[in-house]
């Protein structure tokens, strides 16, 4: 390992990683202002998802009636806002695991919802493709809920998402200025590490997702039995996060970007750590301020809860309207099936 471990080296806690402090002030404030809106942002997508189960989006009276029962990604957006901010301010909050999990599921939900319009659109709506790829699966937040998932140790829960992210990628699915511009490398990162886990999903991934050698070195020796072996290089990706937290602009991306992203959140390490778990390896403590608690270990794996009523009634409408369809597409078996570079759904 020390001929790896040179490819790690050092940079430091960058001097402007925001502060825990300033994240939460920053939510705050949003959340502040949102509150003196007529309905808060999450009781417009509460209400946008009861909508849709009842069958209220596609009255006539809408501005865009749901006439083609297209599969709505609300619950994945509103999951991702709720599961960012619980991590956030995981520290001040003993109840943070039983908060992860509920909203967990949401968005377990929500991608797959997601997932599904994307292949109606290819190939249900546009059944020769013609070019017309949909493209609007969020590929950063689907790597980023494997880390969310895997902090909450559940393991099928973890397969699946690894497997749905490649279904997608293979299928052209992800968004095509963040895929092709942002160049997030962290979650490249954590989707090339699943892959190596699982051992037969793959994906022709560009150029920048190799180009960085803390990565690279880590994606090699993530298996070696000695924990203390990984700890400089898992040190450097401590480091490496703290200075990808930041604003994007126009011109400059980050992998860990805006209040609600995962500025303080090490997802990719704890990842990593449970990876590990469950292959039967120790873990090491990692000395570095991204790891301050609750994120200094893994928490025990916690119960997975019962979908919701209102999860319960999206997947009724979803397996209503497309019977038989919507489970095949959904199936382990068939994202499994195009989870290699060698076939599409």
């Amino acid at each position: 390992m020390a001929k790896v471990n040179a490819q790690c080296d050092r940079i430091g806690v960058s001097s402007k990683w925001p502060s825990r402090e300033t994240i939460i002030k920053k939510i705050r404030k949003l959340e502040e202002s949102w509150q003196r809106m007529p309905r808060s942002s999450m009781q417009i997508d509460i209400d946008s998802i009861s909508d849709y189960v009842t069958r209220a989006d596609a009255l006539p009276e809408r501005e865009i009636p749901n006439k083609v029962n297209a599969t709505k990604n609300t619950a994945e957006s509103l999951a991702g806002v709720q599961l960012r901010t619980i991590l956030a301010t995981a520290h001040l909050d003993d109840a943070w695991l039983d908060k992860l999990a509920k909203w967990a599921r949401y968005y377990e939900i929500g991608v797959r919802q997601s997932f599904f319009w994307s292949y109606w659109f290819d190939n249900i709506l546009t059944p020769s493709r013609s070019n017309r790829n949909w493209r609007n699966f969020d590929l950063k937040t689907c790597a980023e809920m494997l880390g969310v998932l895997s902090i909450l140790g559940w393991k099928d829960a973890v397969i699946y998402q690894g497997y749905l992210a490649h279904a997608a990628l293979n299928n052209t699915y992800q968004l095509k200025l963040q895929y092709e511009s942002e160049h997030r490398r962290a979650q490249a990162f954590m989707l090339r590490l699943f892959a190596s886990w699982v051992g037969d999903a793959d994906h022709a991934w560009p150029a920048y997702a190799y180009d960085e050698p803390i990565y690279e070195a880590l994606l090699q020796h993530w298996r070696t039995p000695d924990p203390a072996a990984l700890v400089p290089c898992l040190l450097a990706a401590c480091d490496r996060h703290t200075h990808q937290a930041g604003r994007d602009t126009l011109t400059k991306f980050y992998d860990f970007s805006t209040e609600w992203d995962l500025g303080r959140v090490p997802v990719e390490i704890l990842l990593l750590f449970r990876l590990r778990e469950w292959e039967g390896l120790a873990n090491p403590l990692l000395d570095h301020p991204l790891m301050a608690a609750p994120y200094h270990q893994l928490p025990a794996p916690q119960p997975v809860p019962p979908l919701d009523e209102l999860m319960q009634g999206v997947v009724k409408r979803a397996n209503e309207d497309w019977p038989g369809v919507y489970e095949e597409v959904l199936s382990l078996a068939s994202l499994k099936a195009s989870a290699t570079q060698k076939g599409r759904i």
